[in-house]
């Protein structure tokens, strides 16, 4: 009998731990496709408001055809499924995705990614509001240690005058700390229809002030890359792997992008990070090492 138990234990201690880096691998990877935001932005040739229009309407358009081959005849169910607390979201949700963009163009990625690694905290703070879910000592550990980094480009960002694009960042983070939350307290809501109707939200506000006429082919291109892979592909693999990991945790990992982006644009467009931005990339990578392989550590014990 004793070994059965053991058997199962062990059977229940795999399942668990390859549960686990299914949801890291996920998010890991979506973070590498967020990573990629400044490539498309500097190289397209359109004033924000058009960038805007253009990547929230490809990315609601990618999210939709996603729906269309993942539940065929259900589609219209999974818009049923978003609730009140999903509607009130929805807007903030388009805020969080307009911001970003304002900020990509207001200072460089590598002080949007060093603000980015704020999420944690604010994914921390809003589930405990909200859901009263505790968050591990070892992750708030290696959060504070990646919000170390931060203080490495504030005092730069008041002399170089980027500040709009550091708060248009923080705006970002809170959004999708918001939305992290709500896939975890409802997760029977189609996240990828809710984000459609947050991408159609941002589109309608940014439509006005666009300027279509001015999008030649090659900038329509980036930006069905830039929706496609941002907010389509990113948005769905992230959601996945929150709801096999803790948001928190999920968060943090998430922050490898924050590595990765201003490598990206250095090495292509040598746009080099304000002064310290390194240093916090290298901190920030040290609290997602950290968190992994320790919390695998602790698991294992158990």
């Amino acid at each position: 009998m004793s070994a059965l138990s053991e058997t199962a234990h062990d059977l229940a201690h795999r399942k668990a731990r390859s549960k686990r880096w299914r949801g890291i691998t996920y998010v890991a990877v979506a973070a590498l496709m967020w990573s990629t935001a400044g490539i498309w932005v500097r190289y397209l040739t359109l004033d924000i408001w058009t960038i805007q229009a253009g990547r929230a309407l490809c990315g609601s358009l990618s999210l939709f055809v996603y729906l269309l081959f993942s539940e065929r005849r259900a589609v219209a169910s999974s818009f049923g499924t978003i609730n009140l607390a999903g509607y009130i979201i929805v807007p903030i949700n388009a805020l969080g995705m307009a911001a970003y963009m304002m900020a990509l163009n207001w200072t460089t990625v590598a002080d949007v990614m060093i603000v980015y690694t704020t999420l944690p905290f604010v994914v921390a703070l809003v589930g405990w509001v909200w859901m009263r879910e505790r968050v591990k000592m070892r992750t708030m550990f290696a959060s504070a240690i990646a919000l170390s980094g931060v203080t490495f480009m504030v005092g730069g960002s008041y002399q170089t005058g980027t500040v709009k694009g550091d708060l248009a960042a923080f705006v970002m983070v809170v959004s999708f700390a918001g939305l992290v939350i709500l896939s975890r307290r409802y997760p029977k809501m189609s996240m990828p229809a809710h984000s459609v109707l947050s991408g159609l939200v941002c589109f309608a506000v940014a439509w006005p002030m666009a300027n279509f006429a001015s999008v030649t082919l090659n900038d329509a291109l980036l930006l069905l890359i830039l929706g496609s892979i941002t907010i389509g592909v990113a948005n769905v693999l992230y959601m996945r792997g929150v709801a096999l990991i803790p948001p928190a945790e999920a968060g943090l990992i998430g922050l490898l992008d924050t590595i990765i982006a201003p490598i990206w644009v250095f090495w292509i467009f040598n746009e080099r990070p304000a002064d310290g931005a390194l240093i916090g990339g290298v901190v920030v990578l040290a609290a997602v090492v950290f968190q992994i392989l320790g919390e695998g550590k602790a698991k294992a014990r158990d």
